[in-house]
């Protein structure tokens, strides 16, 4: 059934765009209106790519009029008859030929009305079975829609969470400790964007604490805010098991620090974690590592060390090429320490970012190989 309406759309998008260029439009003016790309809008037109009816409707106001009429159109070219623009009976047209159209456009609505409401029902169904929290909220941030794995995560029915506000103090959305994701959800309405959201914490009904990671995701309808779009993913397992790992890490005798890879050329990353012994280290006990790049980190680090031309090359050097190398560094409490830097691999085995371990070393004992 979806294949079909998209079928019919995309006739129908066709008949009507060649008009619309003959008058002078393109692909790249529609673009422009609706804010996207010109390839999603050729994508869509030509049913290489599924939109929304929300998208559908849009492009046919653009093309032509009312979806309805729009598809009706892509109806009559699907079943081979002429396409045949929809206008009011003239008065020399018989009764007779006025009561057939009539039923024709009645019919055709019904079944239009028919398959929006499966459509519906189809995206509906693929939502409530997600594995992953979603809440839809309105203008004024009032839950409207809630799936079914929200249970899992809030501890209560999603009937509960229908009407509730997320940011009233009076409703404590969804009843639980959550300033983090309130103060998320403000900043995506403020800016109208996008806003992913990673292990922000939170106390449940049952007093469970948990850690959420998702998307917030602004309705905007002609620049306006409209609402907010929430998915909502239960990464507590996963945040436990990195808090064991810092506390283990931070009872290692040696310094370590842990930083993302380089997005793209000439960004830095962002410094993922150091335990104790590196801060000590270099001074940076009071830092706070959750916004600071590794451009920041390093500059920290530089003032303790003496030989900081040569280690600033040995850094440039290694995480350029993605090799493992270790160089002395001289640092100005006196002492000597061994700092090596090697690759992070994630599960493809591909580079996710380096590690430093600095090690003290005995006096007198010879640099290692750079």
């Amino acid at each position: 059934m979806r294949s079909d309406l998209q079928d019919i759309f995309s006739m129908a998008a066709k008949y009507f765009y060649k008009k619309y260029k003959k008058e002078g439009g393109s692909q790249a003016e529609i673009a422009k209106k609706l804010k996207i790309t010109q390839s999603y809008v050729s994508a869509v037109m030509s049913g290489s790519k599924t939109a929304s009816l929300e998208l559908q409707s849009q492009i046919a106001n653009i093309l032509y009029g009312p979806l309805e009429e729009f598809l009706a159109v892509g109806r009559r070219i699907q079943k081979g008859l002429e396409p045949e623009p929809i206008e009011k009976p003239e008065p020399k047209d018989s009764v007779e030929k006025l009561i057939a159209q009539l039923t024709h456009y009645v019919m055709d609505y019904q079944s239009i009305v028919k398959e929006l409401a499966n459509t519906k029902s189809f995206y509906e169904n693929i939502v409530q079975n997600l594995q992953s929290g979603v809440i839809v909220t309105d203008s004024d941030d009032t839950i409207f829609f809630a799936n079914k794995f929200m249970f899992e995560i809030a501890g209560i029915p999603q009937e509960r969470l229908l009407g509730v506000s997320v940011l009233s103090i009076q409703d404590k959305f969804p009843n639980i400790e959550s300033s983090e994701f309130s103060d998320n959800y403000n900043k995506a309405k403020k800016t109208l964007k996008p806003l992913f959201y990673e292990n922000i914490r939170v106390i449940t009904m049952s007093g469970r604490k948990a850690y959420l990671s998702g998307w917030l995701i602004p309705n905007v309808t002609e620049g306006v805010y409209n609402g907010m779009t929430c998915t909502i993913r239960d990464t507590t397992q996963s945040q436990e098991l990195t808090m064991l790992l810092s506390v283990t890490l931070d009872n290692s005798p040696h310094a370590i620090g842990i930083s993302k890879k380089k997005v793209e050329p000439g960004i830095y990353g962002t410094t993922y974690f150091t335990n104790k012994k590196m801060q000590q280290l270099f001074g940076q006990e009071e830092t706070d590592y959750k916004n600071i790049s590794i451009r920041e980190s390093l500059d920290k680090c530089e003032k303790f060390i003496g030989n900081n031309k040569e280690w600033r090359n040995f850094l440039e050097k290694h995480s350029a090429k993605g090799t493992k190398g270790s160089l002395v560094i001289r640092h100005t409490n006196g002492k000597q320490y061994k700092w090596t830097s090697e690759n992070l691999l994630d599960n493809e085995g591909k580079p996710w970012g380096r590690m430093a371990t600095v090690k003290e070393i005995g006096k007198g004992r010879r640099k290692e190989d750079k």
